[in-house]
């Protein structure tokens, strides 16, 4: 975590808004990008976003540590995700509805790839790969052993470098 991030962790913690809002900025793009492949559908990505932010920004003032803020908002963001996608019954495809793979820098192939995952395996490649946490984090987040996140990481990444050389191959 950056100087500057740290500070504004420490600021929102004590009720600066601004400083809030500037984290949320920060921040924004990946958990949309994360929210979107987990809810697979721009609405719930963006209600799953709106949410977490509100909510985090209600309880942010209880978090003892600031540099386990991307944490406890990434955390919040998959259990809303997760809330989301129980709720809706949304289906295991993308559903088209007008986003651009610019906005999401996901490939129509790797959608696809991401899609043939299992849901804690493609939380482990999204935290890791969108988020940019580590195993160690990834494991407390997700409340699992790190070596458990970093066995279901390399399965998945194979099964998806699999996925995408078939997709090379039609």
């Amino acid at each position: 975590m950056s100087k500057e991030i740290k500070n504004l962790v420490i600021s929102a913690i004590t009720g600066d808004k601004v400083a809030y809002g500037d984290l949320y900025e920060h921040y924004a793009t990946d958990m949309y990008r994360f929210a979107l492949a987990i809810c697979k559908n721009t609405y719930d990505a963006q209600d799953a976003v709106q949410e977490t932010a509100i909510s985090v920004f209600k309880s942010i003032s209880n978090l003892k540590n600031p540099e386990k803020f991307k944490s406890y908002l990434f955390s919040s963001l998959s259990n809303t995700c997760k809330r989301l996608l129980s709720k809706n019954n949304n289906t295991d495809e993308f559903e088209d509805t007008g986003y651009t793979d610019s906005e999401i820098e996901f490939s129509i192939p790797v959608r696809e790839a991401l899609n043939k995952l299992d849901d804690v395996s493609k939380e482990i490649i999204l935290l890791s790969v969108v988020a940019g946490f580590q195993s160690k984090e990834i494991g407390k987040i997700m409340d699992l052993p790190s070596a458990t996140v970093r066995t279901k990481q390399k399965r998945a990444l194979s099964k998806l470098r699999e996925e995408l050389e078939l997709w090379k191959k039609t």
